[in-house]
């Protein structure tokens, strides 16, 4: 199995064969269009990666701005969004380290992203945390929306961060900078369970495929958390309210 960075960097293509039979209900499609009007919008996304997030909303927005740290990945967008690249700058950048663009977004939108920079930096959540929300607080015009889309669990019967570092990550946005929480499922829907087994096995790891295959269905459970802020109603760490 390689590492997810390795994924990141040489497999995109397969990282699309596993997204593609994500959310099969369009779960996350649906709470994003009733949480954003979409329409005429400047969206900042980072961790954009092959596209998928961005596929659910590009078509009514004017203009996105992706950022992603990996090159490999920005380049199957461009065959995945390629009808929409018109719409559409990328950058290669680090999650901590987002550039000044020349403008700024009406929507701020991370997904799966911000969660591996938190698992990178897992000794230091706390400041970790505070860079990614200024980060996108300084991207955000002062009545936009920030948006971390992040995992809350993949084959597993409840809700739940899967490890510490990303709970605390969780309770932060929450707790210190007032994000409001949603909790959806995204099953995997596989056409069949030698598929499933074979294609989550490559991105999580044979345990995780092999569990699969042992269950002998061809639909994976997935939990997702979706946490909204407006920028108008953020909450610094004083509690004092940010214009």
């Amino acid at each position: 199995m390689p590492s997810m960075y390795e994924i990141y960097e040489k497999y995109a293509t397969q990282y699309d064969e596993l997204v593609r039979c994500e959310d099969y209900k369009q779960n996350l499609k649906k709470l994003l269009q009733s949480l954003v009007k979409w329409e005429n919008k400047i969206v900042i996304e980072a961790g954009i990666g092959t596209g998928r997030v961005t596929n659910l909303y590009i078509e009514k927005v004017t203009r996105v701005y992706g950022l992603d740290g990996s090159s490999h990945m920005l380049e199957r967008l461009k065959k995945n969004l390629s009808s929409q690249l018109h719409k559409i700058e990328l950058y290669c950048v680090d999650n901590l380290y987002l550039p000044e663009l020349t403008e700024k977004g009406d929507v701020f939108i991370e997904g799966w992203s911000f969660g591996h920079t938190i698992s990178d930096n897992e000794n230091d959540v706390g400041e970790t945390t505070r860079v990614l929300v200024e980060q996108s607080i300084r991207m955000t015009k002062e009545d936009g929306l920030i948006i971390f889309i992040e995992t809350l669990g993949s084959n597993s019967e409840i809700a739940k961060a899967p490890k510490e570092s990303l709970s605390n990550f969780y309770y932060l946005i929450e707790k210190k900078y007032g994000f409001t929480r949603h909790e959806i499922s995204t099953d995997y829907k596989f056409p069949s369970v030698e598929e499933a087994a074979r294609i989550t096995g490559f991105f999580f790891g044979k345990d995780f495929g092999d569990a699969v295959l042992k269950s002998k269905k061809t639909i994976v459970p997935e939990w997702t958390g979706v946490w909204m802020l407006e920028k108008k109603k953020l909450t610094n760490i004083t509690g004092q309210i940010i214009a």
